[in-house]
């Protein structure tokens, strides 16, 4: 590969570095790993390149296999040495920010009654990490507003405090809304999401990565979380 070629595709579009440990989609865009994994992860609605808006979604089971190209990498390695460098200690130091949170939402349920026309069940929606620790969840959720069906009342509710759960009792499934905002020292945007509420006995539960930049202050005093 010539010089002129290489240095044309040698910038990352999303960080607009010299792309560290590269990773190409089908579409035949290049990335540096961490930021894919980043966009990955920010990524609320329908997963599309950012450069052509091509589906990605093939991405979201694979996030965590994700490998560098190794040919893209020793080139870029051998041609911007130092520069290469400076970009390996930045990542590093930026991972080690980094805090990864696996979000699990779902439903509980229990039937109460059952005739012909008409059941009651009572079922309970929990918004929780995983390996929930309550005191744990909290540090990052501030609040959860709850949409439900507008049947109930009221149909919007806010949990503000952990456990996040939510019971109720009805008839009847619908699709739930859900707006999670974080504490503000996560310096991170609400996530948008749903839940449909579920009377199965399986495949209650959801589960989602969300990634937490660590704050200057929480490095410096070795904060443990």
């Amino acid at each position: 590969m010539s010089r002129d070629i290489l240095a044309l595709y040698r910038d990352c579009p999303i960080c607009l570095k010299l792309l560290f440990e590269p990773v190409s989609t089908l579409c035949g865009h290049t990335f540096c790993l961490l930021c894919l994994e980043r966009f990955i992860l920010t990524s609320n609605h329908t997963l599309q390149c950012p450069i052509c808006r091509e589906d990605l979604t093939y991405l979201h089971s694979t996030s965590n296999h994700l490998k560098a190209n190794s040919i893209l990498h020793n080139l870029f390695r051998q041609e911007y040495m130092k520069e290469y460098d400076i970009r390996r200690n930045e990542t590093e130091n930026d991972r080690k920010n980094i805090i990864k949170k696996r979000l699990i939402i779902g439903n509980r349920h229990q039937l109460l009654s059952y005739d012909y026309d008409y059941t009651r069940h009572e079922w309970t929606l929990f918004i929780k990490f995983e390996n929930d620790h309550q005191k744990d969840v909290g540090q990052f959720i501030k609040q959860i507003i709850v949409n439900l069906h507008p049947t109930f009342a009221p149909s919007q509710i806010i949990l503000d405090k952990p456990p996040f759960r939510l019971t109720r009792i009805g008839w009847g499934v619908f699709n739930i809304s859900l707006s999670i905002e974080f504490h503000a020292k996560w310096n991170k945007s609400d996530l948008i999401t749903n839940w449909f509420l579920s009377f199965s006995d399986a495949d209650n539960q959801k589960m989602m990565e969300i990634e937490f930049q660590k704050s200057t202050d929480n490095t410096t005093n070795n904060t443990v979380l």
